[in-house]
Order: C-alpha cells, then structure tokens, then sequence
C-alpha cells in the first residue's frame, strides 16, 4: 500500500496521509510521496485540493525511527530534503487547500495545517507542537505560524502542550469544528463556496500568500542539523523507548 493516497471526486483532489499503524507518521518516503501528490493535484483539472488522514491520525509528524536512521550529513539531508520538497509544492499549488483533519495532528502533521488555507477538524482531534521535547525545532510554526498566530504559537512550541479542536479554533489553528463523520460534507460546503470564486482571482492571491517560502527553507537547514546533534538524538531514542513500554 502506498504511504500517500490520490484520487480525484467531485471537482476535488482528496490526498490521504496512509500509514495508519504509525499514525500517519511521515519518513522520506511519505513526505516525497506528499510532494508528488501535491503537485499532481495542482495541475489536475480540480478545483481545491484536500489533505486527510487514514484512520485515527491526521498526522503524527516526522517519523522518528526514520529521523534517527538519518544520522550522516548525507542522510540527514535527504530526509529533510524530502521535506522541503512536500513543503515547497504546497507553497506552489495556485488553487486552495484545505486540511480535514479527523485525528491527531502533532509536530509535522501540526506544522502542516499552517500551510494550508481552510482547516476544519473533528472535536476529538488533538493538536501538539513537542519538537523541544526531542531536541528539534519545528520550521513551519517557527516563520508561518508564528507570524499568523503571534504568542499563541510561541506558547504551543515553548511548551508542548496539548490542546483539543474547540482550543485550536479559539487560538485560529483551525477555522471550523465538526462532529465526528461529518467531515467530509464540510468540506463539501467549503468546495462549494470556493467554486463560486473567480479562479483566476483565487491564483493570484494563492501567488501572493506562498511568499513565505523562504524563512521556512532555512529553518529546515537548521533542524537538519540539529537532527545529528547528540542532545537530539538520545532525545528521540528515550521517546521511542518510552512509547515502546506503554505499548507493551
């Protein structure tokens, strides 16, 4: 099975994060996969694009056994240019991009909702930025987040905490709050208010919107560094470690 799903419905291309038994956690491979489908949506005949989960994660974020298997410079570096590769194809797709997200959505699964132009969740989804925990830093929140959302996002990161649908829609994290399987018929009704747009208004402004992408591009460089560092790696070994004994 593919770790990223793709298929067009109803004027939409519906992207899935699909590694449900890592819940939806993103390696290399996923955040390539993520890049492509992004970019194969952008030039599809498709008037918004949306970005989901399987099962009962939106994301987890980065994947932390494949982060610490990056530990060269050189695998570093293809990990997170992987990254940057998802990131800067959503920084390149001229139509809106809504994020439905009917789980968890932590670190990179997190960060991804800034980048993204409507968010709507479902109540029981939780939101967490815990890059600190690991010894990391979180590249989206740090440049697009914190510049949408101000101290709000400086309070998330600086300290990890986790905060539920109806608290993220108060801090303006997410812009609509929904009942468990009714998902998918909002985003329905978003499709529908933005297919009364005109298109070419809604490309010029998505070109003015993605002129952030450079901020984010270095911060990227840093956390790729900071992955090798020792602080950062015994950080994530313990976490992984930790998740092994409550899971057993």
């Amino acid at each position: 099975m593919t770790k990223v799903l793709y298929h067009e419905e109803e004027g939409v291309s519906w992207i899935t994060l699909n590694r449900p038994e890592k819940l939806n956690a993103l390696d290399g491979e996923a955040w390539r996969l993520l890049g492509d489908a992004l970019r194969r949506g952008n030039e599809a005949d498709t008037i918004a694009l949306v970005v989901s989960g399987s099962g009962r994660a939106f994301s987890s974020g980065d994947d932390i056994e494949a982060m610490l298997q990056a530990d060269t410079p050189e695998k570093a570096e293809d990990f997170f240019n992987n990254l940057w590769y998802a990131v800067d194809s959503l920084f390149h797709v001229k139509k809106p991009v809504i994020g439905a997200v009917n789980g968890l959505a932590y670190g990179g699964g997190c960060e991804l909702l800034f980048l993204m132009d409507v968010v709507v969740a479902v109540e029981g989804a939780k939101f967490s930025i815990p890059e600190g925990k690991l010894g990391l830093i979180p590249p989206m929140a740090l440049t697009i987040g914190y510049r949408a959302m101000g101290r709000p996002v400086a309070w998330l990161m600086l300290t990890s905490e986790v905060i539920d649908s109806l608290r993220a829609k108060e801090l303006g994290l997410v812009d609509y709050v929904v009942k468990e399987g009714e998902l998918r018929e909002a985003v329905r009704g978003i499709v529908k208010k933005i297919a009364g747009l005109d298109q070419m208004s809604i490309r010029v402004m998505k070109t003015w919107l993605s002129r952030e992408r450079q901020g984010i591009r270095e911060a990227v460089r840093e956390l790729t560094l900071m992955n090798l560092s020792k602080e950062a790696r015994d950080r994530m070994r313990d976490f992984l470690e930790r998740r092994l004994r409550e899971s057993s």
